[in-house]
């Protein structure tokens, strides 16, 4: 038989044994309760970015730092009955939309613009076998009917270009126009873009940079430049935009710069980083600066005859002149860039539109 003392003991033992699976569950509880609010709070934080084209919908996400709105052969067309639900009052009123469905909002837009019988062309500087410009500028040929439609992608490149990246652009029906690279009057290729102004065959023209990729914001803001009249045309959507004309984000009509062919021969550096605007706004930017019309989300304050954007930023931050890489993932910092500055109330085309 038991002791009292060991009686005492055993129940004692059986009271902790009990406490103890007692604590260990609230413990576990509670544990659990933590993993699940943080999982929570992790799910509501920025997306990484994935690889590809996959487009990862913002919708309810200030924040997201997804940056682009990307087309894989082609855009799917809303039926009229989808497209009647999703058209709202007035063509700013499009909050609670997804980027998606505001794009597709825009699309529709863009090809309702008035026909025109000039010749467009979006003229594009490709040189090398760098996937980032490669690949950028056979998803720029495939974008052009969807955001410009009527326009013609045209490539400048040289023979350094790989025969399947010029094949691909061929049956994307781009014009390809191959140039010189020996002799005495070489252009760099990143010149090569600007020859545009001199092809008398082009009523109007915009110049843009392979590694970035044609949007509708973009075609938004050139529609009021042709309304406009004007015959210059320019562009600065991001923080590092800031100067007269960026070398892929201005554009014009025929005769609007003389012989731009010739200033470009006699400018003494053709060959480093950056000299393409340097020409621009030491040579060029004198010669308009009377005739341009800009859109511009930062700096509206420091240039003649700025306006602001047409059409509000999407959640994901894309701008016009939004650089890529060969994965075609957007350069986080620019879109932090964007993300963490409100912008100037001048510079916006409605008070709340804060990011432009």
């Amino acid at each position: 038989m038991k002791s009292s003392y060991q009686a005492s003991r055993s129940t004692k033992r059986t009271k902790w044994d009990a406490l103890r699976w007692q604590y260990l569950g609230i413990f576990l509880s509670t544990f659990l309760i933590w993993q699940y609010m943080l999982w929570g709070w992790l799910s509501g934080m920025p997306e990484a970015q994935p690889p590809g084209n996959t487009l990862v919908d913002s919708h309810g996400q200030q924040n997201s730092t997804k940056g682009y709105i990307t087309v894989i052969e082609g855009y799917p067309r809303l039926p009229p009955v989808e497209q009647e639900k999703l058209s709202p009052p007035s063509p700013n009123d499009v909050e609670g939309l997804t980027d998606s469905e505001v794009d597709r909002l825009h699309i529709a837009t863009i090809h309702a613009f008035p026909k025109s019988a000039e010749k467009r062309v979006i003229s594009f500087g490709l040189y090398g076998n760098d996937s980032k410009y490669t690949i950028g500028a056979i998803r720029n040929a495939e974008l052009a009917p969807l955001y410009f439609p009527g326009w013609i992608a045209r490539f400048y490149v040289d023979s350094s270009v790989p025969l399947d990246v010029l094949k691909r652009l061929k049956e994307l029906d781009a014009e390809i126009i191959m140039m010189q690279t020996t002799g005495n009057d070489l252009i760099a290729g990143m010149f090569w873009r600007f020859l545009i102004a001199d092809d008398a065959s082009v009523d109007r023209f915009i110049v843009r940079d392979t590694d970035s990729r044609l949007n509708a914001r973009d075609r938004l803001a050139v529609q009021e430049w042709i309304n406009s009249g004007i015959p210059i045309h320019s562009i600065r959507d991001s923080v590092w935009h800031c100067h007269p004309l960026n070398g892929g984000m201005w554009g014009g009509t025929h005769g609007a710069i003389q012989n731009i062919g010739a200033r470009m021969a006699s400018w003494s550096a053709k060959s480093a980083y950056g000299e393409d605007m340097d020409f621009l706004n030491t040579d060029v930017w004198p010669l308009v600066e009377s005739k341009q019309i800009s859109h511009d989300a930062y700096c509206c304050e420091q240039f003649p005859n700025a306006h602001s954007f047409p059409s509000k930023r999407y959640l994901c931050y894309q701008h016009v002149g939004q650089v890529f890489n060969h994965l075609e993932e957007p350069v986080q910092q620019h879109i932090e860039d964007i993300r963490s500055k409100v912008i100037d109330e001048k510079c916006r085309r409605h008070v709340d539109w804060i990011y432009g």
